[in-house]
């Protein structure tokens, strides 16, 4: 099963993504997650993502279409995957279209999730990361259990950008 999930930020995708990739038992591709761990790794597309993510801009399709060509040739994506994300421009949709028909594969679903500006807002506000692991909090929905600290490793947690 080969699936994409698209919404704005704050939707639920990344919610959505794991329940449906745990019933199926396919690899789920965030994204952001990715280029937030490729940056992290030192990979070479994650160094030249790099000074993009820092200043808060989108990463040109040429370096997130590498990201994902990668991605999906990693042995967790044989039985299906859900791209969480991506694409996100025509550009990179064109370019993952050419990629999977490379390997006679198609995207068989593609389903959008959406929610009003105001519950957008709220979502995306109450939302925290662990400094030191990188585990996502929502102060509302999936608070820690004491406030600022990760549950995980006890480091700070900060408003998720």
């Amino acid at each position: 099963m080969r699936l994409i999930l698209l919404g704005p930020p704050g939707a639920g995708k990344g919610t959505q993504a794991k329940l449906i990739c745990s019933a199926y038992g396919i690899a789920h591709i965030s994204t952001g997650d990715m280029l937030r761990e490729r940056i992290a790794a030192g990979t070479p597309t994650g160094k030249q993502a790099k000074p993009y993510y820092e200043q808060g801009e989108l990463v040109p399709d040429p370096i997130m279409v590498a990201m994902v060509r990668e991605r999906l040739q990693e042995d967790d994506c044989r039985n299906g995957f859900l791209l969480d994300g991506f694409p996100r421009t025509i550009g990179q949709a064109e370019a993952l279209d050419e990629a999977l028909a490379q390997t006679n594969q198609n995207i068989q679903l593609v389903l959008k999730i959406d929610a009003s500006d105001r519950e957008l807002i709220r979502r995306l506000s109450g939302r925290r990361v662990c400094r030191q692991c990188g585990k996502n909090y929502h102060v509302e929905f999936m608070p820690p259990r004491e406030p600022g600290r990760c549950d995980h490793c006890g480091g700070q947690l900060l408003l998720r950008k």
